[in-house]
């Protein structure tokens, strides 16, 4: 079964995907792709991951319509009410996952950090951050997920450099743009909340896109919180390698490692030890 729910006034849209008629608990997907497009290798092929598992699935594709900070956060907290809203219509058990990727972790981490201020009821029960987008350091975040979340871009353009990035973020405090705040607000590993959901997490050491920098400095600030986390840190591997396995062998770019994809096994094991699924 899938069913495409799409969101009032907006071109973006989420997927229900399921397989049973069982009482399960759903996951949540959020692909990354830089805030820029949502990225199909993030996607329905973690949807056939998870509902092997026993879940139930629903995938966000919130790049449709480029919306800013917080236009993208409102809809995923939109998402979550929705499915805690029609439980029994989806035969959930009232558990919800989330699992982001890159700049889709960090659109699930700051939603989740700051739900209370969407009007949300509950934000999810429990966070995967694969590779995640978590700082805005200058000396090693992802600005470029920071300058396209907070400004926008043109939709003919490819993402910005590294480079225009900086000289946009500078501006905002030249300027005294009112989104040069949220900038260190949206460094969520600077204001996690003590009371968020327990975390499993994955990086890859070698990762040249989304510096290990951003997991570790998470980790380190879920320590200071006294929130429970699962860290794998892999010694190789390159960014966006998803799920590691023949659906990273499609469209030019081969992320298969068989070594990585002990994530997926792992994750699984994690799954178990916190009651998810047996």
């Amino acid at each position: 079964m899938e069913e495409i729910i799409r969101f009032n006034n907006s071109n973006n849209y989420f997927t229900f995907i399921s397989n049973n008629n069982d009482i399960s608990p759903l996951v949540i997907i959020v692909p990354g792709g830089g805030y820029h497009h949502t990225s199909k290798r993030e996607a329905f092929n973690v949807a056939s991951y998870f509902l092997n598992l026993g879940f139930k699935c629903a995938v966000l594709n919130y790049r449709e319509q480029i919306d800013i900070y917080p236009e993208p956060q409102k809809e995923l907290g939109e998402m979550i009410d929705y499915f805690r809203n029609n439980q029994n219509k989806y035969d959930l058990n009232g558990k919800i996952l989330g699992i982001g990727f890159s700049a889709g972790a960090h659109l699930l981490l700051s939603e989740t950090n700051y739900y209370n201020e969407f009007q949300q009821c509950k934000p999810v029960d429990g966070v995967i951050a694969c590779y995640p987008v978590v700082s805005s350091d200058f000396s090693f975040g992802h600005l470029r997920s920071f300058a396209t979340l907070l400004n926008g871009f043109d939709s003919n353009n490819p993402m910005i450099t590294n480079e225009e990035a900086i000289e946009l973020l500078n501006s905002f405090k030249e300027n005294n743009d009112p989104r040069y705040p949220l900038i260190d607000k949206l460094s969520i590993e600077k204001h996690l909340r003590n009371d968020f959901p327990e975390i499993f997490i994955w990086h890859t050491f070698t990762d040249e896109s989304v510096n290990v920098l951003n997991s570790l400095k998470l980790i380190e600030a879920c320590k200071k919180n006294n929130i429970n986390v699962e860290a794998h840190v892999f010694p190789r591997g390159a960014h966006g390698m998803s799920l590691c396995d023949d659906s990273m062998t499609q469209g030019g770019t081969n992320h298969k490692d068989d070594y990585v994809a002990h994530w997926t096994s792992m994750l699984k094991d994690y799954l178990v030890l916190k009651g998810w699924i047996k």
